[in-house]
């Protein structure tokens, strides 16, 4: 009901008030991030094991913080006289805070159940310094200057370029070619963000080749965006590094695990490569529109992924919220190591169609002969 109203209350917003673009797809993806967090944040009011209790406590503040993309349009209208708003919010909430809290969800599910040993204060603490020195070192620069996209070798570039084009059209050449504009600019050689000299001639034309494309309309988005972007590639990398470590871990030892939480993680995989990929094609083109276009298909395909999301979030809060879910999460918390990993629908669904029913015992992958109390 929460959900329902805060989404109703978003698209009177949207009706009422003047924002920036938006597009029906982005919507619903938006819709079902918050969805999510609701489940989750019932999940972890109701849980009664503190280790599952608290990987859903980070999921919610994940899914939550999606309330900053319905806020995300409304920025340039609700500080006209900031020009630097927008690119403010999006550069250190859009693209820093949810993306650290997506990787810190995730290396700490993978944590506490490699490191079960641990308190959760120091299972805390070992994610936020992991993941911490990840994010400070790829976000450093942006942490201390609020514009350094503004003022990286590319755009400093682009700024040259556009206008020595803007004095060849103002002289009357309607079309300046790479050569023209190569005649006039002599473009900067950079090394570490600083330049060490000039280019040579023909590096010099193949530098404003690949930078005339980024002059049309807003296609300098892109190349101005492409730091931030590459960061959110590397943590995504970062955290789908992570879940390989966990099912790695859990292919060795399969330690028994609260129902549905695998799946939940699994399903991150495509999650964070599909992020990926998102911001891979945006650094790769050049034309905004060619961009866009590929957006909204792509939008699909996540559209699909968080719905199998929200089904086994779903299927999370109504087993615990059932006798046996209480039972057997219970169980996990007293004596974790005398009882077996919960086979839920998904795992008989494998063994019935693709594994021998009668040499499977208790856990999915364990020999009839192993001991299980469930």
């Amino acid at each position: 009901m929460s959900w329902l109203s805060a989404l109703l209350f978003a698209t009177a917003c949207f009706f009422l008030f003047d924002h920036s673009q938006i597009t029906f797809q982005s919507q619903i993806v938006n819709a079902l991030l918050l969805l999510i967090g609701t489940v989750s944040l019932n999940i972890f009011l109701r849980e009664n094991n503190r280790r599952s209790k608290a990987i859903f406590l980070n999921f919610s503040i994940y899914f939550l913080l999606s309330i900053c993309y319905f806020i995300y349009p409304f920025i340039g209208v609700l500080f006209p006289q900031e020009r630097y708003a927008s690119h403010y919010f999006y550069q250190y909430v859009l693209c820093s805070l949810i993306v650290f809290s997506l990787s810190f969800s995730l290396l700490y599910a993978a944590l506490d159940t490699i490191l079960t040993d641990l308190s959760l204060l120091r299972k805390y603490s070992a994610t936020a310094v992991i993941v911490g020195g990840f994010f400070i070192y790829y976000y450093m620069p942006m942490l201390e200057d609020p514009q350094f996209l503004y003022k990286t070798d590319d755009i400093t570039d682009w700024r040259t370029v556009d206008k020595a084009v803007a004095e060849l059209k103002s002289e009357g050449i309607e079309n300046p070619g790479v050569d023209q504009v190569g005649a006039k600019v002599n473009l900067n050689a950079w090394k570490d963000g600083k330049p060490v000299g000039l280019l040579f001639p023909k590096e010099n034309v193949h530098r404003i080749q690949f930078l005339m494309p980024y002059l049309e309309g807003s296609n300098y988005l892109p190349l101005l965006m492409k730091p931030l972007h590459l960061n959110v590639i590397y943590m995504d990398v970062l955290s789908i590094v992570f879940l390989f470590t966990f099912f790695g871990y859990q292919y060795k030892k399969d330690p028994p695990q609260g129902a549905y939480v695998e799946k939940i993680l699994f399903l991150f995989l495509p999650f964070c490569s599909l992020e990926a990929l998102h911001f891979y094609a945006y650094i790769m083109l050049n034309d905004f529109s060619t961009f866009l276009q590929l957006f909204n298909i792509a939008q699909y395909l996540v559209i699909l992924n968080l719905l199998l999301l929200l089904v086994f979030f779903s299927l999370r809060l109504s087993f615990i919220r059932s006798i046996k879910g209480e039972f057997y999460e219970r169980e996990l918390v007293l004596d974790s190591e005398h009882i077996s990993r919960w086979r839920d629908g998904i795992d008989n669904l494998v063994v019935r169609h693709f594994l021998n029913p009668k040499t499977i015992h208790g856990r999915l992958f364990a020999p009839r002969e192993a001991k299980s109390r469930t």
